[in-house]
C-alpha cells in the first residue's frame, strides 16, 4: 500500500520557485512509492482563520484543507521566508488543522533571497510539530544565488530534495503504525501523546 504524501505550497506567487523545489521533493516521494496530492495555496482562496465562526469549516476551500490533510500520512511544505518567518498563507492553513496533523511526518523546505532559510524552516516545524506531528530532523532550503534564471543548478541542493522526499515515505512507514499502536493504548499515560488523539 502506498504512503499517501501531501504537498503544501505556502508561496502566493505566481512564478513561485517554492513550488519548483517541492515539485522536485515530490518527485523524490514519489520515486519512493508514495501517492502524492499537491495543494498550491496560491490557488486555495483560504479566508482567514476565524476561531469563532460557525459557517467557516462549510466553506469548500476550508473542506479541501482539512479532507486532504486528512488523507495525508505524510506532507512535503514548502515556504518562502517573508521576514525572517514562513509565509502568512501557510500559517494560516496551519491555523485550520491540528488533529489532522498529529502523529503525521513532514519534510520541510524553504526559498529565501539570501539567508540561508533556518528562520522560515523553523516556524514551520514549530507550528507542524505543536500539532503532536513529527518532523524530519533534515530539510533543505533554495537561495536566489542557486538558481539560473528558473533552473535550480545547484545539484546537491536538488540531491537533498529528492532525499528529502524519500525520507518522508520511509520515516512515515515507521512512525504511523507506532502512533496507532500508541492509540490502541487508550487515553492513559501510558498510550503517551497519541492518547489525546483517540
Amino acid at each position: 500500500m502506498s504512503i499517501h504524501v501531501l504537498s503544501v505550497c505556502g508561496s502566493s506567487s505566481k512564478d513561485s520557485r517554492t513550488r519548483r523545489i517541492l515539485e522536485i521533493a515530490a518527485a523524490g516521494a514519489r520515486a519512493a512509492g508514495a501517492e502524492i496530492d499537491f495543494l498550491d495555496l496560491r490557488e486555495t482562496a483560504l479566508p482567514i482563520m476565524d476561531p469563532d465562526s460557525a459557517t467557516q469549516k462549510a466553506d469548500p476551500t476550508v473542506k479541501r484543507v482539512l479532507e486532504t490533510a486528512a488523507w495525508a500520512q505524510g506532507f512535503l511544505i514548502a515556504t518562502p521566508e517573508y521576514h525572517g518567518n514562513l509565509s502568512g498563507a501557510l500559517k494560516n492553513w496551519f491555523d485550520f488543522l491540528y488533529p489532522e496533523l498529529a502523529g503525521k511526518v513532514a519534510g520541510v523546505v524553504a526559498s529565501t533571497g539570501g539567508g540561508g532559510g533556518e528562520m522560515s524552516i523553523v516556524s514551520a516545524k514549530n507550528s507542524f510539530n505543536w500539532c503532536h506531528g513529527f518532523t524530519l530532523p533534515f530539510h533543505v532550503a533554495a537561495r536566489g544565488a542557486d538558481w539560473e534564471g528558473e533552473t535550480l543548478r545547484d545539484e546537491k541542493i536538488v540531491d537533498r530534495l529528492g532525499r528529502l522526499g524519500r525520507d518522508v515515505v520511509r520515516y512515515t512507514q515507521a512512525i504511523a503504525p507506532a502512533w496507532e499502536a500508541a492509540k490502541k493504548e487508550g487515553k492513559g499515560p501510558e498510550s503517551g501523546f497519541a492518547g489525546f488523539h483517540t
